[in-house]
């Protein structure tokens, strides 16, 4: 009986975050993107797209996966839920959507040192590397944004960065680029990530979607994927403020992620105090 009552509980629970969500977007209270123009799908570049955990690249980088000729560096980490069943099942899923997309992958051997990274850096003449952007509550997302950081500053080479966003929306007066998505394939991504990844079964489709559909507000276009861009030295410095601030300012950002005005407020207001703290 109890068992039935926390699935009845359950269900309740995701069918009222339908109906929020839904509510939310149809209201359409939130800002638009300004600085944001349409990224150039230039085929011949070589992005390389740093992936903390497997469906992120899915989540903030579906596009360029399909359009462009891209490698992905998997660092293999696995939130609170470090075991090996569970790191082959992430590593397993990650290679599905590989058959499916068609991209290379390369993946860390170690939660210690990543020469590997640096030489794939050195080497491979990526001109664009996607990040996830720092403002985030997730701990492991921020790392790599840390690990990256200390690869980069010891190279001479400035690599185009751009910045993706997993559950916390950017800041509404961000400089950045966006990537179209047709509502045909803001399904397919959709379709896909159910395929795929069965072990993240609870990830909230729904509130990706229509965070996806916010970010072509003032846009006519059905949806699209944002990318922020910053220079070295800013990333450096917004880096810098997050890891300082962490604790009171960023990982508080966790209890507002299923409201889909409110965490853009949040996300706004980190952004802001970090402009001010300059």
């Amino acid at each position: 009986m109890n068992q039935k009552l926390r699935l009845a509980k359950l269900k309740l629970r995701r069918f009222w975050y339908l109906v929020k969500w839904f509510i939310q977007f149809k209201m359409n209270k939130i800002q638009s993107y300004q600085n944001m123009e349409e990224m150039k799908n230039n085929s011949d570049f070589k992005p390389l797209i740093l992936v903390p955990h497997a469906d992120d690249e899915w989540i903030g980088n579906s596009q360029i996966l399909r359009k462009k000729n891209a490698t992905v560096y998997y660092f293999q980490f696995l939130g609170n839920n470090y075991n090996e069943t569970n790191k082959q099942v992430r590593l397993s899923e990650l290679k599905n959507l590989q058959k499916e997309i068609n991209f290379d992958l390369v993946v860390s051997s170690s939660y210690d040192e990543y020469s590997d990274l640096e030489r794939l850096i050195s080497t491979d003449n990526f001109n664009e590397i996607y990040i996830p952007f720092p403002i985030d509550w997730h701990e492991e997302h921020i790392k790599v944004n840390t690990i990256f950081q200390s690869i980069l500053s010891q190279l001479e080479n400035r690599i185009k960065l751009y910045f993706y966003h997993i559950s916390v929306p950017f800041p509404s007066n961000i400089k950045g680029s966006f990537i179209t998505l047709t509502q045909k394939e803001l399904t397919y991504k959709s379709e896909i990530f159910s395929r795929v990844y069965q072990s993240q079964y609870n990830t909230p489709i729904s509130r990706l979607n229509y965070q996806a559909r916010l970010n072509a507000k003032g846009k006519k276009i059905y949806a699209c994927e944002n990318y922020a861009e910053l220079s070295f030295e800013e990333w450096t410095d917004l880096l810098k403020f997050v890891e300082e601030n962490y604790s009171t300012k960023i990982k508080p950002l966790i209890h507002y992620i299923d409201d889909l005005a409110l965490i853009r407020e949040k996300s706004n207001q980190v952004y802001l105090d970090w402009k001010l703290n300059k």
